[in-house]
C-alpha cells in the first residue's frame, strides 16, 4: 500500500493538470453570425473590415493613429452611390460603415471612395437643403461630408434604403444621422457619448469609408 500511494499520487496529478488546461482553453470558437457591422479591437493591418449591418460582432482595425483635427481623404472627381450604412461594437471601439456602389454608367467616368471630410461639431444641426432643425443624440459630435455621393440613382430611387438615423446606443457611439443629400453631397452627424478621436480607412471591393471610435 506504501508503494502505491506515490502512483496514485502522481496520477491524479496528471489528471488534475489536465482538465486545468481544458478550463483555461474553454470551448472551440464557433462562427458569429453577421447582425449589423461590429468590430472588435485593434488588429495589424488588414483588408477586411469586420463590421455588422445593425449591431453584430467582428474584428479587424488595422494600427491607424487616431485623428481630432478635421481629416480629409477619398478621391477626388468619383462619383458614387450610397448603398449601405452599418454600425457595430467591438471591445475597445465602435465602428461605422459607410458603403458606396458605382452607378452604371458613371458620369465621372470612375469610381472608389468619394472624397470625404470629418471634424468635430456642435449643435445646432440642420438638415440640407431645407435647414429644418436635427436633433441627433449625444455629448459629443463629428460631422461627415462626402462630396460625389448620393443615396439615389439617377432615375430619382433610392440605392440607400436603410435608416436615415441610427440609433445603436453603444458605449462611445450614441447615434448617426444624415443630414443632408443634396446636389451629390451627403452629409451625415454622429452623435458620440462622451469626446474622442477617430481612426478611418478606405476599403474597396466593395468601396467603403470605415469609421472607428475608440471608448474613452
Amino acid at each position: 500500500m506504501t508503494k502505491a500511494l506515490p502512483l496514485l499520487l502522481m496520477t491524479s496529478a496528471l489528471l488534475a493538470g489536465c482538465g486545468s488546461g481544458a478550463r483555461e482553453a474553454g470551448p472551440v470558437p464557433t462562427a458569429t453570425p453577421a447582425v449589423e457591422p461590429t468590430e472588435s479591437e485593434p488588429a495589424p493591418s488588414t483588408s477586411e473590415e469586420g463590421e455588422t449591418s445593425t449591431g453584430g460582432t467582428q474584428t479587424v482595425t488595422p494600427e491607424i493613429p487616431l485623428v481630432c483635427k478635421p481629416q480629409t481623404g477619398g478621391d477626388e472627381g468619383v462619383f458614387m452611390n450610397l448603398t449601405d450604412v452599418r454600425v457595430g461594437a467591438h471591445e475597445g471601439f465602435d465602428r461605422i460603415v459607410f458603403e458606396f456602389a458605382e452607378p452604371k454608367p458613371n458620369p465621372a467616368g470612375n469610381g472608389g471612395v468619394p472624397h470625404y471630410e470629418i471634424r468635430q461639431a456642435k449643435p445646432p444641426f440642420t438638415q440640407d437643403p431645407s435647414d429644418m432643425p436635427l436633433d441627433v443624440f449625444g455629448d459629443a459630435f463629428v460631422q461627415l461630408v462626402v462630396q460625389g455621393a448620393t443615396g439615389y440613382d439617377f432615375d430619382g430611387n433610392p440605392t440607400y434604403t436603410g435608416p436615415r438615423v441610427l440609433t445603436p446606443g453603444f458605449g462611445t457611439l450614441a447615434e448617426a444621422a444624415q443630414a443632408g443629400d443634396f446636389e451629390a453631397t451627403l452629409t451625415w452627424v454622429i452623435g458620440l457619448s462622451r469626446p474622442t478621436c477617430w481612426q478611418v480607412q478606405e476599403l474597396h471591393d466593395p468601396d467603403r469609408l470605415v469609421i472607428d471610435f475608440h471608448h474613452v
